[in-house]
């Protein structure tokens, strides 16, 4: 097997590998909800499960796109994985204070050599913030 595949692609609240090297994910999740914009995100994890030639080197690059032109500049990461004996390898990124500058779709794409190994999206979603069932305005909220 040549061609690198992502067998998991997911943003979560917590990802750690134990002595083992076994993956635990915690809090997979696709939208987030706030009710300002911009903001940051105070934490989260992009992990990937990535499958390919065993012990073959793959240069990696990691591309986010919003739906939408913003002032906010996502530089593509330019990252190098080497898989392990068994073709598999786990990267784990923690992204912290993560800015979200506006509403919408956003991309992220993993590519190898300019190929699509895996890509996922994300909604960024404005809302009206609820305190004890009701709103700023003190309305009763139900679901």
């Amino acid at each position: 097997m040549d061609k690198l595949q992502a067998e998991i692609f997911v943003l979560c609240d917590l990802a750690t590998v134990s002595q083992e090297q076994k993956l635990s994910v915690i809090g997979i999740f696709d939208q987030f909800f706030v009710a300002n914009l911009p903001t940051s995100w105070p934490r989260m994890f992009l992990v990937a499960v990535l499958k390919g030639e065993p012990g073959r080197e793959y240069p990696l690059t990691l591309k986010l796109t919003p739906q939408q032109e913003t002032e906010q500049k996502f530089p593509d990461r330019e990252i190098k994985v080497t898989l392990g004996q068994n073709g598999k390898a786990n990267l784990m990124t923690e992204l912290v204070n993560f800015p979200l500058p506006v509403a919408g779709t956003y991309k992220i794409e993993l590519l190898s050599d300019k190929n699509s190994v895996s890509q996922l999206e994300f909604k960024v979603n404005k809302t009206t913030a609820t305190y004890g069932g009701q709103d700023l305005q003190g309305k009763k909220i139900s679901n």
